[in-house]
């Protein structure tokens, strides 16, 4: 009996309050300078995505303008007004971005 009594406090997760969002697993939407510039980026994308991969320009956008932003959230301003001084993907990539590796992950941080 008490090991049923035992099971059952454990088990019952009493006084965790339950969360609550979107369940998207994507960071809200906020403003500032990041946000500023995500038109920008998405354009830039929708443009070499509609060329190079016409069956999957909304995913390519989608992936490409997220990873963007994830590097423009750890350092705002800087990459930010990076973003907006840049016309070209391989600018953006080359001058704003964290560089990725050949295994994918990220370079060392920008200077």
């Amino acid at each position: 009996m008490k090991v049923a009594l035992v099971f059952v406090v454990a088990c019952s997760g009493g006084g965790v309050p339950p969360t609550t969002g979107s369940g998207s697993g994507t960071p809200p939407a906020t403003s500032g300078p990041c946000e500023g510039a995500r038109a920008k980026v998405e354009q830039l994308y929708r443009t070499e995505a509609e060329a190079k991969e016409p069956k999957h320009v909304d995913g390519a956008v989608a992936d490409n303008t997220q990873m963007v932003m994830i590097d423009c959230a750890k350092e705002p301003a800087k990459v930010a007004a990076c973003i907006n001084s840049i016309s070209t993907i391989a600018e953006l990539e080359a001058k704003c971005l964290r560089p990725i590796d050949d295994e994918g992950t990220e370079g060392t941080e920008l200077k």
